[in-house]
């Protein structure tokens, strides 16, 4: 099984229902870029325009670190270390 692993030095910004935003964690899982919310994890899919979708549909990352070694975040954002 794996599990959820934090990304050293990596941090997004989201905006969640109703305008809140949080400054949240980054974590990897299988490849896959997610981030923490509410107790829990939302996988991040594609960009559209300038933020990402999440798996939750009014959920928005509208900006994540893209300096990390590892990390693509064109398109889909992945983990490949």
């Amino acid at each position: 099984m794996e599990l959820f692993t934090i990304i050293d030095e990596a941090t997004a910004i989201i905006r969640a229902p109703k305008g809140v935003y949080k400054q949240v964690k980054v974590y990897h899982r299988g490849g896959r870029v997610f981030v923490g919310h509410s107790g829990g994890f939302l996988r991040i899919t594609a960009q559209f325009g300038n933020q990402w979708g999440t798996s939750h549909p009014d959920v928005k990352v509208v900006d994540i670190s893209q300096d990390i070694p590892g990390m693509f975040v064109t398109g889909e954002p992945r983990w490949t270390m």
